[in-house]
Formats: structure tokens, C-alpha cells, sequence
């Protein structure tokens, strides 16, 4: 097809769409649907038109990690695709990951892509091209098939949960950049490395197949030349057990040999700076990585995803002695944190610093602020103010009106001396309150005029600080104290149950801010620990993900789209004495993105 055709091609894609395209186009997408998608799409390059498939308004396509145009490129010289892929595809996070072999003009390689839909349609592809020429590993693609495993679903009692399932990913990818001197996740017995159809041992192939164990490359440490592995999950399948995982290993050929754990030197792969673009699917059976394969290719050196837009600024607090403890955003993207200073400062939409927005007077009587949450239903933006031990000052809930800031109500917390927290509210509009000095939690219904006591338990709450709750329903505090999280069960009218202490992956230091983003999904904030994390919930489980840490305290996080907002507080100026008087610095809340590949 001339290219001419071909751009036409692309204009008119949006008008026809053959059965099984119709069928994705304006819903939600399932498995069946992704993988029709998936497949349609290779037929289409195969037919070098790709006219027919649900294009969304806006299409980001790249081979390679550069950016080509739709018809085009490998859609000229694929002439046939596998017919029995590798196939992982996913409704939650709306990917599909399809890998096998595909063919130039004769000349057979290997192909992996990653696919997003949304709403039914192709929103994005990006696909490592592995062909003959270039470096090794390349095996043979015509002899190349995916272990029949990852086409087999496992017994209920062989498949774990889809957080811990990318939690061992995840510590997969982080002990081969450590070269194993990081905790080194469970493999089976038989895992083999797969690297473009060759059993690999580290970066290299491997001279027997004894010698390709997954386990026992990070073991000898063999990736001692790696300078980086830059991954995301895009997609899980829990039946089978299978995880999907694109990325980059950056290797910067500083050295020609290096010295592995096994006390030897092996002459490095990398002869000059380079990286290598991958699709790996893992298949996960009874708690261990059991196999392993990669599609992989050349890319030079520190190359960028494709499609990650630029990360949004950091928030500079336009003042002094802020100390900013917590903090919010709405659907509009403005962004409002607390302090102990008193005053709650407000970030507009896209700016980068903020200002005073509510100060302390007469009326609403803030001392320090500690949670705050925006509440659009009601457009109430609530806070939690708490008078630090001046005599005479009762902790309290305050209400502001969330577009103009004009107060509105304090609900004062009921004796003894107590510290209003933070802030969740259900379905139905109520409210309910941490309180962290005495290990209660107060509720306040639609219309309250006062709270009221839910559980008091300080065997248990004592230091309760972050509240949320998850997609459905489900309770959940962390205790900044005693380094725990918990779910706090309700009676079907809603009263209180039962508290249940949750299983963590990892030691919590300091948790305190808790934000649900979706799901089970949550950000959480740990002063101390200067870090914020991805949590997963499943049953009693907590799967932690460290998202970034080596801050200066971080009290409080929020999120606008996939950026997280990190306060970081700086409080040891404020409560280290020998440190009060000096200067902390800006004040500021630090953007972390929540997905894609840096």
C-alpha cells in the first residue's frame, strides 16, 4: 500500500469497524475483548492497513521506544504473525501484552507489544522489534513457542493475589539492578531465563542450559554491569498466574569486566553505552517466579519511554515557618495543605507555588491544621485543627466552604485533651475522624451538629493518624505510633465491629497520611521514614511499594491524575531543639508520578 494510501488509511479508521472491533467500540473492555483487540491489530499489520480498528481521538504508536506513525514502518514489512502468541491481557488496568513471532519479508524475528485501551479503543502501542541483525541473544523465531504453561490456568490454591504477584515482580526487577544484593525473591526450581528464544545466564546466552537458572544468576551476581532497570507492570492475569512487564536495562559500558559475587571477573556485555528495550511475562505458581521470557532489542543509550508526559512541577509554599502537614485536591486540580502554622495555602491549577488561602482568626479559631480533605459533594473543605497544648483550646473539626474558603462550622472534639487527625468520608456523607491522643474515631453525619464516638480503643489506636476508605466501603487507619495498619469492620447499619491488625510486606516507620486512589489502592505518607508508598489491600494483606523516600518528612501526600504530591514537612526544625531557630529552607510538595518508565 503506497503511503499515501496509507495516511488515508489512518483518517478513515475511525469510521469502519469490522465485527470484533465493533464489539470494543464505547464499552469497557474485558479479556476476550483485549485479546481480540490484540490480535486484530497484528492482523492488520500483516495486511499493512489499519483501517477497521477502533482508533481512539488520540493514538500513541512506537516501535523500537520511537515514535512512528500509524501504517507505516513495520506495518509495510510484516507479513505474518504467530498463531498461538503469548498473550496476558488485563481489564483493570486496561493493557494487553502480546508476544511472539512475526516475519519481514522472510526474514522471521520477534515481536512483543504492549497495548492500552480505553473505553474499547486503541489509545497507545508500543512494541519491542527484535530481528536477525544486531547483537545476541537471538534464538530462532520459526522454532520459538511460549512455554504451554502460560497458557494453563492454575489450581485456586497455586495463584496469589494480584499485589503480591506484582510485588514479586517488582522484586525481581529490584535485585537485578542491585545484582542481587537486595532481597532476591522466590523462584521454582526449573525457572529458566528466556531471553528471544535463548536460555540466558545474566546478560549473556548461556553455554548450558544448567547455567540459565533464574535464581542462580542474581545468586553469583551477574549483573554487575547494569547500571539501572527502569520497569512498569502493565498487566496481570490471575488466573494464570502471569504478570507483564515492559522496560529498559541501562548498561553504560564503563568497564570491560567485572567481578561478580562468586568472587570471579567476567568480561562485560556491553562494550559501549547502550540499553535494552524488554517485554518480560512471568508465570507465578504457589508463591514463586517459575518462568521467565523476555523479548528484547538494542536501544541507545538512556533512552526514554515513548508516551510518559513530562512530570509536573514540585509546589513551593510561598512563605515561612509553614511546616505543612497534610493535603488535598479536587477534580478542577487545585491543591490545599495544611500547617502548623495555622493557615491552609492553596495551589491553583498547573502553578507551582502556593499562598495563603484560610488564615486563623477569631471565628474559626485554627491553631496547627493537620488533615485536610476537599469534599465536592458538599463543596466543604474540611480541617483538622489541633491547639498544640495552649491552655484553653479545644481540638477541633472545621468546615469551609471549598470554593471561596468562608468558614463554616466547628465541631469541637469531645474531652479528654484530644488531636483531630485526618479526615475520610463515606458514601453517604459522613465523616469520620481520627483521633490520635486518645485512639478514638468520631463520626459526623450529613447535617451533624456534633460528633459522635465510633470506638475508642487504646490498646490498638493509640496513635491512630491516616483514614480512608477503599472503593468498597472497607475502613481502613494506620497507626503513625505503633507502625500498623488496620480495617475497621462495621456492622451492616454501619456501627462499629471489630478492629482487624493487617499483615504489611515491609516495616512501616511513621505511617501517617492515607489516601485512597481507587480500588484497594492507596498513598501512604511516613513522617519519619521520608518516603511515600503504593499500598495494596487483599483480605488482611498489605503489599507496600515504595514510591519514593530520602525526604525530609513527609506527613502528608495527595494526588492529581498519576502525579503524587509529597509534603515534605521538615519538621525536625520544628520539634528537634537543637535544630529550632535555623533555617529549613523552602517548604514544598514533591511530584512523583504513579506510573510509566523514567
Amino acid at each position: 500500500m503506497s503511503r499515501l494510501l496509507l495516511r488515508a488509511a489512518v483518517a478513515l479508521c475511525v469510521v469502519t469497524f469490522p465485527p470484533a472491533a465493533a464489539q470494543a467500540q464505547g464499552k469497557a473492555c474485558d479479556e476476550a475483548c483485549l485479546t481480540g483487540l490484540a490480535n486484530d491489530f497484528m492482523d492488520a499489520m500483516t495486511r499493512s492497513d489499519p483501517r477497521g480498528l477502533p482508533w481512539a481521538g488520540r493514538v500513541g504508536y512506537a516501535e523500537n521506544s520511537t515514535r512512528v506513525r500509524i501504517g507505516e514502518s513495520s506495518w509495510v514489512t510484516i507479513k505474518s504473525r504467530s498463531r498461538a502468541p503469548l498473550i496476558v491481557a488485563d481489564s483493570r488496568t486496561g493493557h494487553v501484552v502480546w508476544a511472539g513471532m512475526i516475519d519481514d519479508h522472510g526474514q522471521p524475528g520477534f515481536y512483543a507489544m504492549d497495548m492500552k485501551v480505553k473505553d474499547g479503543k486503541i489509545a497507545a502501542v508500543q512494541s519491542v522489534i527484535r530481528r536477525k541483525e544486531g547483537r545476541q541473544p537471538f534464538g530462532d523465531p520459526l522454532a520459538y513457542a511460549p512455554d504451554r504453561a502460560f497458557s494453563a490456568d492454575l489450581p485456586a490454591k497455586a495463584r496469589l493475589p494480584r499485589g503480591k504477584m506484582i510485588a514479586l515482580v517488582d522484586g525481581y526487577f529490584d535485585a537485578v539492578e542491585a545484582n542481587g544484593a537486595s532481597a532476591i525473591p522466590g523462584f521454582d526450581k526449573g525457572c529458566t531465563l528466556i531471553e528471544n528464544g535463548v536460555a540466558m545466564t545474566g546478560n549473556l546466552p548461556a553455554a548450558k542450559s544448567g547455567d540459565a537458572s533464574c535464581e542462580a544468576a542474581l545468586r553469583r551476581g551477574l549483573y554487575g554491569e547494569l547500571e539501572a532497570v527502569r520497569h512498569e507492570v502493565v498487566a496481570v492475569d490471575e488466573a494464570k498466574g502471569l504478570v507483564a512487564a515492559i522496560g529498559y536495562r541501562d548498561l553504560p559500558g564503563a568497564a570491560l569486566s567485572f567481578t561478580a559475587k562468586d568472587g570471579k571477573t567476567y568480561p562485560a556485555e556491553a562494550k559501549y553505552p547502550r540499553t535494552v528495550g524488554f517485554v518480560s511475562v512471568f508465570r507465578i505458581e504457589n508463591g514463586r517466579i517459575a518462568r521467565l521470557e523476555t523479548i528484547a532489542n538494542e536501544v541507545p543509550y538512556l533512552t526514554a519511554a515513548p508516551f510518559n508526559k513530562p512530570l509536573p512541577p514540585d509546589v513551593v509554599i510561598d512563605d515561612t515557618g509553614v511546616f505543612p502537614e497534610n493535603a488535598t485536591a479536587d477534580a478542577a486540580g487545585n491543591l490545599y495543605i495544611s500547617s502548623f502554622k495555622g493557615n491552609i495555602y492553596r495551589a491553583l491549577p498547573g502553578a507551582d507555588r502556593a499562598i495563603a488561602w484560610i488564615r486563623p482568626d477569631g471565628v474559626n479559631k485554627l491553631a496547627a491544621v493537620l488533615g485536610v480533605l476537599a469534599d465536592e459533594k458538599t463543596n466543604t473543605l474540611w480541617a483538622c485543627s489541633v491547639p498544640m497544648g495552649k491552655a484553653g483550646e479545644v481540638s477541633a473539626l472545621v468546615a469551609f466552604d471549598l470554593r471561596s474558603g468562608a468558614f463554616r462550622q466547628r465541631y469541637e472534639m469531645p474531652a479528654p485533651v484530644s488531636a483531630c487527625n485526618d479526615i475520610a468520608i463515606a458514601k453517604d456523607g459522613t465523616a469520620f475522624i481520627a483521633e490520635t491522643t486518645n485512639g478514638r474515631i468520631f463520626t459526623l453525619s450529613p447535617g451533624g451538629k456534633a460528633v459522635s464516638l465510633l470506638v475508642e480503643d487504646k490498646a490498638l489506636l493509640e496513635g491512630v493518624d491516616g483514614i480512608a476508605f477503599s472503593e468498597d466501603g472497607t475502613l481502613y487507619v494506620n497507626n503513625v505510633r505503633q507502625n500498623t495498619m488496620l480495617r475497621v469492620n462495621r456492622k451492616a447499619d454501619g456501627s462499629f465491629a471489630s478492629l482487624t491488625k493487617l499483615n504489611v510486606s515491609q516495616p512501616l516507620d511513621g505511617p501517617d497520611g492515607l489516601r485512597p486512589i481507587g480500588g484497594n489502592r492507596f498513598l501512604q505518607a511516613e513522617g519519619p521514614g521520608g518516603r511515600i508508598s503504593l499500598l495494596t489491600i487483599e483480605g488482611d494483606d498489605v503489599t507496600v511499594k515504595v514510591l519514593r523516600d530520602g525526604m525530609d518528612g513527609v506527613p502528608g501526600v495527595t494526588h492529581i491524575g498519576d502525579t503524587a504530591y509529597a509534603i515534605e514537612s521538615k519538621g525536625r526544625f520544628l520539634f528537634d531543639p537543637k535544630l529550632k531557630g535555623q533555617d529549613p529552607g523552602e517548604f514544598a510538595l514533591r511530584a512523583v508520578p504513579l506510573g510509566g518508565i523514567r
